[in-house]
């Protein structure tokens, strides 16, 4: 007789757990944006072995690509290179697949519905971004770049660089990134 008690006793404590279309939703939306930020992060690092012949292709027109017979050679095709191209080239440079990296945990951070120390990891590697591409951008300019065509520090890096070159010398541009990364390096660190 005990033991019918706790057999009745142990099939009554399960739980039966009950999804809501909130859930799913959350689902849904967390496995998008992980799904989104890894092809981007694909299409940025092979971009960075096929951007030169990726981007001779994407200049011509779409007819004379199909007259000549021309492929895009980035694994993630047309839309991986011109992926590539915008984050790497016309914006932060090497510094680029951070961007991606910010996507994926966003989406993880949704489908856990834990605590990830989202704030504070976002805003490491936003700041971590800029001033790489800064930095990359006031060190090496347009000059001696292997993965892309405007330099390691991309449009906004060496853009921005050559600004503050402009306004506040070399001095004070050495002193700004240092110090900013002297700070970003704290602010990782406090926790």
């Amino acid at each position: 007789m005990a033991s019918r008690n706790n057999t009745s006793a142990s099939s009554g404590r399960r739980q039966t757990v009950a999804r809501s279309n909130s859930d799913s939703a959350r689902w849904i939306a967390g496995l998008l944006l992980l799904f989104i930020g890894l092809f981007v992060a694909a299409s940025v690092f092979f971009s960075f072995f096929t951007w030169d012949v990726d981007q001779s292709i994407l200049q011509r027109p779409a007819e004379e690509r199909e007259l000549l017979g021309d492929e895009v050679e980035n694994l993630c095709g047309e839309a991986g290179a011109r992926i590539g191209r915008m984050l790497v080239d016309n914006s932060f440079g090497v510094f680029g697949i951070l961007l991606p990296c910010i996507l994926v945990l966003v989406g993880i951070r949704i489908i856990r519905q834990r605590p990830l120390l989202l704030n504070h990891s976002i805003l490491s590697l936003l700041l971590i971004l800029i001033l790489g591409s800064l930095t990359l951008g006031f060190a090496f300019g347009d000059r001696w770049s292997l993965c892309s065509s405007t330099g390691w520090g991309g449009a906004f890096g060496i853009g921005v660089s050559e600004m503050l070159h402009a306004h506040i010398g070399v001095v004070g541009t050495l002193i700004l990134l240092l110090g900013g990364w002297i700070l970003t390096g704290v602010f990782i660190n406090r926790n």
